[in-house]
């Protein structure tokens, strides 16, 4: 199982969830406490036609994300995919 604090999952949380979506145990320790990261089972069907922010509204209610942890990720998201545009000359 791989270990990581919730700074190290942050980083890549993108690339953490596909692992743990292909099968990998990703655990995330905050402290005492230590969260599996695994796919439930029908969720994503019905996550599809979720718009980003009603996604991120689920994510936050199921997770206890704070509202400033999700701008943190929404800035950090963002950076990387205008980083993403400019290696790529768009």
């Amino acid at each position: 199982m791989k270990r990581l604090t919730v700074q190290e999952a942050s980083r890549c949380l993108g690339e953490w969830l596909r692992r743990a979506a292909s099968g990998e145990r990703i655990a995330i320790i905050q402290g005492d406490c230590m969260v599996l990261l695994q796919p439930l089972a029908g969720e994503v069907s019905e996550a599809k036609g979720l718009s980003a922010r009603e996604a991120l509204r689920r994510l936050q209610s199921l997770s206890r994300l704070t509202a400033a942890q999700a701008a943190d990720y929404l800035r950090e998201v963002r950076a990387e995919r205008l980083a993403d545009r400019g290696r790529h000359g768009q």
